[in-house]
């Protein structure tokens, strides 16, 4: 049957975690293709009708501008019908956190016996414990903002729980001092590892300060992974540079430069490259070092590494007799 959303009594909507995504997406269809199921409601006391199951659906309608929901109006109490939408809910599973609320519900204000919800529920009483555990557990604030969707629910029970029970007043003021913002499931796992291994003082900063902590940790981890490229960046640009001037001073001896100065300037020349070879040899040890410690244990006993050739072949400063040579036959 059609009622009038003004008739409905909303009283259980904060059992349920806010989702504007499925509100959207809920709106955009019964736009085009109207309301396909119709909410739950039961007979109210005072007149009018309680929702137990819709609230989602009775939005999106609102957002449209309409006045009427096709509503099923159950013969039940509202115990009952709040049993019944947690047994055979289909459209949405509840998570630990709503399951919890709504078991709250029946035991504090509707008055159920836990036994007795096990049995109607086809669980165990250990499962009922269990969901009412987790909303005992947690501050009010801090389920407001699993409601409102601040915090997801996956980040409460992972990480907020377990602070609440070692230090609820920690728990508030962490989220208090989130001031409002969203969340991810993976920042709350930075921020509990972050208070689990901190000293009293670094906790009290990283509880005063989340985003802060975030932000530093994101960076420190940025760090690590840029500035090992960052190093090998600079190392192959020098490189890049020593190669160069080392294609420049080919192209000089090719010209004859060398055999045109005079004997002191040959004498400096000639100490240059004897210094100049052994750097380039002590660069070449090093690679040769580390890759031979990264191989492992290196060579088996009695049988030689093989020679090396290329760079890995021992460096000399040539003769001045070869610099000629040298010249002719590297190409400029």
């Amino acid at each position: 049957m059609e009622i009038e959303i003004r008739e409905l009594e909303r009283k259980y909507e904060g059992l349920r975690i806010a989702d504007p995504g499925r509100v959207s997406r809920l709106t955009a269809s019964i736009h085009q293709y109207g309301q396909q199921t119709p909410v739950f409601a039961v007979p109210s006391t005072a007149g009018g009708y309680v929702l137990i199951d819709g609230y989602a659906r009775v939005s999106a309608l609102e957002s449209l501008a309409h006045d009427g929901v096709e509503a099923l109006i159950l013969p039940l109490s509202e115990a009952e019908a709040l049993i019944q939408s947690l047994r055979f809910e289909a459209a949405r599973r509840r998570c630990a956190l709503e399951d919890g609320w709504l078991l709250r519900e029946l035991v504090e204000v509707q008055g159920q016996h836990q036994a007795e919800l096990a049995v109607a529920l086809q669980r165990s009483p250990s499962w009922i414990s269990r969901r009412l555990a987790l909303v005992r557990v947690l501050p009010e604030p801090v389920q407001a903002a699993v409601r409102r969707g601040q915090i997801p629910p996956q980040a409460a029970m992972r990480s907020l729980v377990p602070l609440s029970r070692g230090k609820a007043g920690h728990c508030r003021e962490l989220v208090e001092h989130l001031e409002g913002r969203r969340i991810s499931v993976r920042q709350m796992d930075a921020l509990y590892e972050g208070y689990r291994q901190g000293d009293e003082q670094q906790r009290r900063r990283l509880i005063e300060h989340p985003w802060l902590y975030l932000k530093a940790k994101e960076e420190t981890q940025r760090a690590e992974i840029i500035e090992p490229q960052g190093q090998a960046g600079r190392l192959i640009g020098d490189l890049e540079t020593l190669s160069a001037l080392a294609r420049r001073v080919r192209q000089q001896l090719h010209a004859g430069v060398y055999q045109r100065s005079t004997p002191r300037q040959r004498r400096s020349v000639d100490a240059l490259l004897t210094e100049i070879g052994q750097v380039l040899a002590a660069l070449v040890r090093l690679t040769e070092e580390k890759e031979s410690h990264d191989a492992g244990s290196g060579p088996a006993r009695g049988h030689p590494a093989p020679a090396r050739t290329g760079a890995r072949r021992a460096l000399h400063r040539p003769s001045p007799e070869h610099l000629e040579e040298l010249g002719q036959a590297c190409p400029a």
